[in-house]
């Protein structure tokens, strides 16, 4: 689905559980979130995901990088996948890197030894992502480190776009779990916290349901959630 000369949007709408991929075509071309290959209901995400790339007219070998909000298998396990068929870069946080380690194990004992690994190439961290050339500077994300569903949460300011990739940190009207390994109730609000402060955002894009569109509704979303949750 494409939502603007630059952002394809990949919303989830299986009857198990699967994360929205994101796709940013600028400098480089960009992959948020890959999501399952297969799911608990058997879905082929992978499948889906790629035919639906296609259908929007994008090669997987165009893609160059592969980003990951954080590590749960669900917005992850299709790395090495996508990897293997375009030889893009995958980037993490550093603190959620050991969910790769456990999945590569995990899918080793499924008898998926031939799996491609997971390793990524690189790690993120809070500040800016340069995706053009270093003396222009024009084509950038802003890295947001927003600890609290899971240590390494990371949340991808595009600001071009005016848009948000917020992960499971913040959804419409609700908010990621925080008590999975790795998570922090406190930390959560606070993160939640610093992403409502910033300014210019019209497109939040959530890693599960559906976009909320506007700057007054991103503003109502995040009072709403706030109030609900943290008080």
């Amino acid at each position: 689905m494409r939502l603007s000369d630059r952002f394809y949007a990949y919303f989830w709408q299986g009857y198990g559980n699967n994360c929205n991929s994101y796709i940013y075509r600028g400098e480089k071309t960009v992959l948020i979130d890959p999501g399952h290959i297969l799911n608990e209901t058997r879905e082929r995400c992978f499948d889906i995901l790629t035919g639906s790339i296609s259908g929007d007219g994008i090669k997987l070998e165009e893609i160059e990088i592969i980003l990951c909000t954080h590590g749960h298998p669900d917005h992850v396990e299709a790395a090495g996948l996508i990897r293997e068929h375009s030889g893009a870069r995958l980037a993490i946080h550093l603190e959620d890197a050991f969910f790769l380690e456990g999945l590569e194990q995990r899918l080793a004992a499924a008898g998926l030894s031939k799996a491609p690994p997971l390793a990524p190439d690189f790690y993120l961290q809070e500040g800016e992502l340069n995706l053009g050339l270093p003396e222009k500077a024009a084509d950038t994300i802003r890295v947001l480190h927003t600890p609290g569903h899971s240590p390494g949460s990371l949340c991808f300011y595009f600001p071009g776009e005016k848009a948000l990739i917020t992960g499971d940190t913040v959804f419409d009207s609700s908010i990621g779990r925080s008590d999975l390994p790795g998570g922090d109730f406190a930390a959560l609000g606070r993160s939640i916290a610093s992403l409502a402060c910033l300014d210019e955002v019209e497109l939040l894009l959530p890693g599960h349901m559906g976009p909320v569109r506007g700057a007054e509704n991103i503003r109502r979303n995040f009072d709403l959630v706030q109030r609900m949750f943290f008080g």
